[in-house]
């Protein structure tokens, strides 16, 4: 419990800090920014972390993470001083601030209460994910190194680890815990930060004033973007208990939960039980509802927190958050950016600070930078146009040049980094069905455009000349872009009989929608209504993104065999956060209209909603075993009763190995003895428990998850044969014949350390493998996992 309450007060603090220049920024939000202090804080105190580490300014360890949470206040401070009416804002803004603490703290504690029966970190990108976390705490040196490649660069956008990282130092717990009270604190801080931003949407609306409207707005935004998941789970739970009309089934593409026919063995159900419980207890069944659409991914925010992955694009949903609070206040605002005159210091400042959050989106996860950063610019441009069109030029120059200063921010990781990503392509496939659109994004994209309707309704004496344009571009232009590119790569013809009926059916539901969003944003801008305007562009945003994710795919190492998977993961679980906060607005609008025929026609979208919360219920005594067992916090915990050699093995690791030192282990692959030596039986290492010590430890190893590292790196023959290398000499001193031989491939592997637990033993003949006592010094042997280290030169056998 210490571990916790410790964790929690550094975060608190970390929000405290930031708070004075949230209240800066964000001064006509009814909270004053209270709610996306924290993300804001992160941001601000890992860039200076990060800066001031590359550049050696920095110690290693909880001191220097405790430096940057103090040059945190030391900004903080100077953004009171810049605040002309500091006090009063204050005190205007005290109540909802400590409503927000409230908030985060009773989210903070729910999801640690949960993670608490889950708290093992096995399985999927987990380890992956705690190598990173590991690697931003224990790296000696900036930028950090790869632990999965010693010697090399992380090649990755790690912020969102740097961020956990700096509380798990500040708060001194051990990063095993550090990773989940890091998904807690990600949990409080979306549910404060949607809060905030659909609150300050819903007070603009016409009507949205009263208190219940806006307690309904943030209401509705937790239970979209965190609750509401997959319409697939009523089916689930249907099947699970015996119930499942097969014209149902498959009239919304769920064949593959129907029982298996006679001879039948793919994509169907076995003939056995399902379930033992009210809800199904089928290993991990609620994976499935992330993986409707065929060859793509379509997380949502609840699987993301259920799974508990600490992967980019979950940790950056506070970010995302904070990105479009920034684009809400660039629009409410009587000066988004300069234009005319001198640059007084608060507005210097607070383009100082955009310039950090905007460049750090990109360190956060690249894929969210372009959406966001346009999101923002197209707000602050926008009301520059509304506002003083001739200033427009002057202004899009300003917003180029903070872009261009966020980059520099973040310089020495974009030396680094390397991008998988090869260009953009026309997707040349099977569409979308109908019914798969509906199933994993009914609820938000409903409720998104049912919000924007009611809105355009209530605003019938808006122009729609100017808008009508807008939309048509919006319409339009996507797929007259992808028609030229299938044109110019003779794909035309395929591509057209490849979508099929059903898939254009989906793309033109999500063109009209975000034509028709986009098209009210406009008109309703034009007569003032702001929030209205904002709410709809939210929506036209989201399904814009669903619109260009069935067009268009980025090319990446999954080209060959599931082209869009990336693309539709990440482009969808944006558009889930921009719909829900769409919805939230719409669902404002809807109770501060008086007219029940508006209130009627939002009837279907909160059906769904509540259909969606079936996934929860249902999914949460499932991934919990019914909230059965004993708690834990730590991750690595479980490995003391499952695995006692591994859990002394990490305590040697820890205890004499010093941060930095390579550490050589099992590469994943299995050899056998064979009549000509050594025969390999398995190349598979990815999500296998290769690489499982520098995961658990952070110190670097020769080679990890090789398929991991081409995502990270890029699929080159260069970096194939890199990898490559690196097995041959791991198995190699793993298969040495003799001492001499073991010893060079150590050297040129320049390592130090040498492990032989279970799993190398697993891996390796018993009867081929040196016996390293022999050569090496023994730091670490009890009898079932020894820990060795490369003798230094006057400690060599001379013979």
């Amino acid at each position: 419990m210490a571990d916790v309450l410790a964790f929690w007060a550094v975060a608190v603090g970390t929000a405290a800090l930031a708070f004075p220049i949230a209240q800066l920024i964000f001064r006509r939000f009814p909270d004053g920014g209270a709610g996306i202090a924290l993300p804001l804080g992160l941001m601000l105190s890992g860039w200076s972390y990060f800066l001031l580490r590359v550049t050696s300014l920095l110690p290693f360890g909880r001191g220097g993470a405790l430096v940057a949470l103090a040059l945190l206040g030391l900004a903080g401070a100077a953004a009171w001083g810049l605040k002309r009416r500091a006090r009063s804002d204050s005190r205007r803004s005290a109540g909802a601030a400590w409503a927000m603490l409230a908030l985060f703290t009773s989210a903070f504690l729910a999801y640690t209460a949960f993670r608490s029966y889950v708290p093992e970190i096995q399985g999927t990108e987990q380890p992956m994910d705690l190598l990173y976390l590991n690697a931003a705490v224990a790296s000696p040196s900036y930028p950090p190194e790869d632990p999965w490649l010693a010697g090399y660069s992380a090649s990755y956008y790690y912020f969102g680890y740097l961020q956990v990282g700096l509380l798990t130092q500040a708060a001194g717990v051990p990063s095993s815990v550090g990773y989940n009270l890091g998904l807690s604190v990600v949990f409080g801080a979306v549910v404060t930060g949607a809060v905030s931003v659909a609150v300050a949407l819903a007070r603009g609306l016409r009507g949205g004033r009263r208190g219940w409207t806006i307690a309904a707005a943030g209401f509705a935004a937790v239970l979209l973007l965190l609750f509401v998941g997959s319409l697939t789970a009523p089916f689930e739970l249907a099947a699970a208990h015996g119930q499942s009309p097969s014209g149902l089934f498959r009239a919304f593409g769920l064949e593959w939960l129907l029982p298996c026919a006679p001879g039948q063995t793919e994509r169907c159900y076995p003939d056995a039980a399902r379930t033992s419980a009210w809800y199904p207890t089928e290993f991990w069944w609620w994976w499935r509802g992330t993986r409707v659409i065929p060859s793509t991914i379509t997380e949502f925010p609840f699987f993301s927190f259920l799974l508990g992955d600490l992967h980019p694009h979950l940790m950056a949903l506070p970010a995302n958050l904070l990105a479009v609070a920034l684009a809400l206040a660039c629009w409410r605002s009587r000066r988004p950016l300069p234009t005319r005159g001198s640059l007084p210091p608060a507005e210097g400042f607070r383009l100082a600070v955009t310039a950090i959050l905007l460049g750090g989106l990109a360190f956060l996860n690249a894929w969210d930078v372009i959406t966001f950063v346009l999101l923002v610019g197209a707000a602050a441009v926008g009301r520059t146009l509304s506002l003083r069109p001739r200033d427009v030029p002057l202004a899009a120059a300003w917003f180029l040049v903070v872009v261009g200063a966020g980059v520099l921010a973040y310089l020495p990781w974009w030396l680094d980094f390397r991008s998988q990503a090869s260009g953009l392509q026309p997707y040349v496939g099977p569409g979308t069905r109908p019914a798969h659109a509906l199933l994993q994004f009914g609820p938000v994209g409903i409720a998104a455009l049912t919000g924007t309707i009611v809105l355009a309704a209530r605003g019938r004496d808006a122009p729609i000349r100017g808008a009508f344009a807008v939309g048509l571009a919006v319409l339009v232009l996507p797929l007259a872009v992808w028609a030229l590119f299938t044109l110019v790569r003779g794909d035309f013809e395929t591509a057209i009989r490849a979508r099929t009926t059903g898939g254009f059916v989906t793309l033109g539901a999500f063109a009209y929608g975000a034509a028709v969003s986009a098209m009210a944003a406009v008109a309703l801008s034009r007569v003032g209504r702001t929030a209205e305007a904002a709410v709809a562009a939210l929506a036209a945003g989201g399904l814009l993104l669903l619109y260009g994710a069935e067009l268009f795919y980025i090319r990446d190492v999954f080209a060959g065999s599931a082209p869009r998977m990336n693309t539709v993961f990440k482009l969808s679980y944006q558009a889930w956060l921009l719909l829900s906060l769409a919805g939230a607005g719409g669902a404002a609008a809807v109770l501060a209209s008086r007219r029940p025929a508006l209130r009627l026609a939002a009837a279907p979208a909160a059906l769904l909603a509540v259909v969606g919360l079936v996934y929860p219920v249902t999914s949460l005594p499932n991934r919990t075993d019914g909230f059965a067992g004993p708690t834990a916090i730590d991750g690595l915990a479980f490995l003391a009763e499952a695995s006692p050699g591994e859990w002394a093995l990490l305590q040697a690791i820890r205890n004499y190995v010093p941060p930095g030192a390579v550490v050589v282990e099992a590469t994943g692959r299995t050899w056998r003895k064979g009549n000509a030596g050594p025969e390999l039986v398995s190349a598979n290492v990815d999500y296998t428990d290769a690489g499982r010590i520098a995961a658990r430890t952070g110190r670097p190893t020769p080679i990890g998850w090789y398929f991991h590292e081409l995502q990270w790196r890029g699929d080159s023959q260069a970096n194939h044969r890199l990898l490559s290398a690196r097995q041959e000499l791991v198995d190699g001193v793993y298969l040495a014949p003799d001492a001499a031989t073991a010893l060079d491939r150590l050297r040129r592997l320049r390592a130090e350390y040498v492990v032989v637990g279970p799993v190398e033993r697993s891996r390796y003949p018993a009867d081929l493998m040196p016996r390293f006592g022999e050569f090496l010094v023994t730091v670490y042997d009890d009898g079932i996992v020894q820990l060795y280290r490369l003798p230094v030169e006057r400690e060599l056998p001379t013979s």
